[in-house]
């Protein structure tokens, strides 16, 4: 099987699409089909994919961590034809994602979608709001010029359907229970970098520290744990527009680490007892399941695809988006307290995670591939 993937974020940006995508690709090299991968140059080559083509783009200004591919895509339109993929999945949907949609469309091409972000709720936060109907109005028009479109919960699935999107099919997501697990080799040492004791509890955060992630909220539950128990320890991962205030409002109660990846950034989970998330905006919430396969009980907000994830009362602690960042923070020092609920709590996790791995679930969208090709085939052929 021939594929082409498309898409406007890959590595080396560190996100939940360009995390899924990676293992995609590699699933389906593994499977023995032949990936073309489209995305934009970020100036350096991707690691053992030679069948690459990097489209010429500009970072964008508000979102420094997102590339924009730049027109016109005449390379883009060549270097498909080439390929002759099967199928195309096209995976995001601005500049780039538009450009091959309308051109797969005039060739005949087999055409498929993913939907990896609530575009509209981000466009709250950075103050265009009054696009957000324009904005459903398009997604709406370009996924259902797909043959289906690939969803990874049932909340948005549920959502989109309201929505007026068609041949929408749940594509889960799921985590390396190998590299993301409790006793991992550089748990100690991070803890002795930070400069913490293996008895001090800490709780960890993982994401781009931006207001779309309610990174507000976030840091006024935390300032609450650290007022109210000065001995916990917090841990933020990643980096973003929000990280200057969020160390403010945190102050040395907490240690800001920047983005981490692979092997380092398993490491840094592994070396928590906790992990909070305050993001009402996720589809699913890769971060979320890479904690619980490092045995972290989850505090979170009911939102999205991360109240599918945590399951309430067995794996963690869910409260509702309408609840004060106090509700947040008294489920964090609850367990804090409560080492004999974290533990059991902890072990709950780790079953759950080692059951969702990312070979059954890509193995099963490798499997709609074939079925759509067989479909697109009689369809060429009628």
């Amino acid at each position: 099987m021939r594929i082409t993937i498309v898409t406007e974020t890959y590595f080396p940006q560190v996100n939940g699409v360009s995390r899924t995508l990676g293992e995609l690709v590699r699933h389906l090299i593994d499977s023995g089909d032949e990936v073309q991968l489209i995305h934009p140059d970020y100036g350096e080559s991707i690691d053992g994919h030679e069948r690459s083509h990097a489209v010429r783009s500009v970072m964008l200004p508000f979102y420094k961590e997102l590339y924009l591919p730049l027109p016109p895509f005449v390379g883009v339109r060549r270097a498909i034809d080439a390929f002759r993929p099967d199928i195309v999945h096209i995976a995001t949907e601005a500049t780039l994602g538009l450009s091959v949609l309308r051109f797969a469309v005039k060739r005949r091409l087999a055409i498929v979608s993913s939907f990896h972000t609530n575009f509209d709720q981000y466009s709250r936060h950075y103050r265009v709001g009054w696009l957000r109907s324009v904005i459903w109005q398009y997604l709406r028009w370009f996924h259902n010029r797909t043959r289906e479109t690939y969803v990874p919960s049932r909340a948005t699935i549920r959502q989109l359907e309201v929505l007026g999107f068609e041949r929408v099919v749940l594509w889960k997501r799921g985590v390396d229970a190998e590299m993301f697990r409790p006793d991992r080799p550089g748990r100690d040492e991070v803890r002795r970098a930070l400069g913490w004791t293996p008895e001090d509890v800490v709780i960890a955060h993982v994401s781009r520290i931006a207001p779309e992630k309610n990174v507000d909220d976030l840091a006024d539950a935390l300032a609450i744990v650290a007022a109210r128990r000065p001995e916990v320890r917090i841990l933020m991962v990643g980096d973003g527009p929000s990280r200057g205030s969020v160390e403010r409002r945190l102050g040395p109660s907490a240690r800001f680490v920047g983005y981490k990846k692979g092997q380092e950034l398993a490491d840094h989970y592994a070396a928590a007892d906790l992990f909070a998330f305050a993001s009402r905006t996720e589809t699913f919430g890769n971060v979320v399941l890479e904690a619980m396969a490092s045995s972290l009980p989850v505090v979170a907000v009911r939102a999205g695809g991360v109240g599918e994830t945590v399951l309430l009362g067995e794996t963690g602690s869910l409260v509702e988006p309408s609840d004060p960042p106090d509700r947040l923070a008294r489920e964090l020092i609850r367990l804090v307290d409560q080492p004999g609920e974290r533990k059991r709590m902890a072990a709950a996790a780790r079953k759950y995670a080692e059951s969702q791995s990312w070979s059954s679930i890509m193995g099963g969208l490798r499997e709609r591939y074939l079925a759509i090709i067989a479909e697109a085939g009689a369809s060429n052929r009628s």
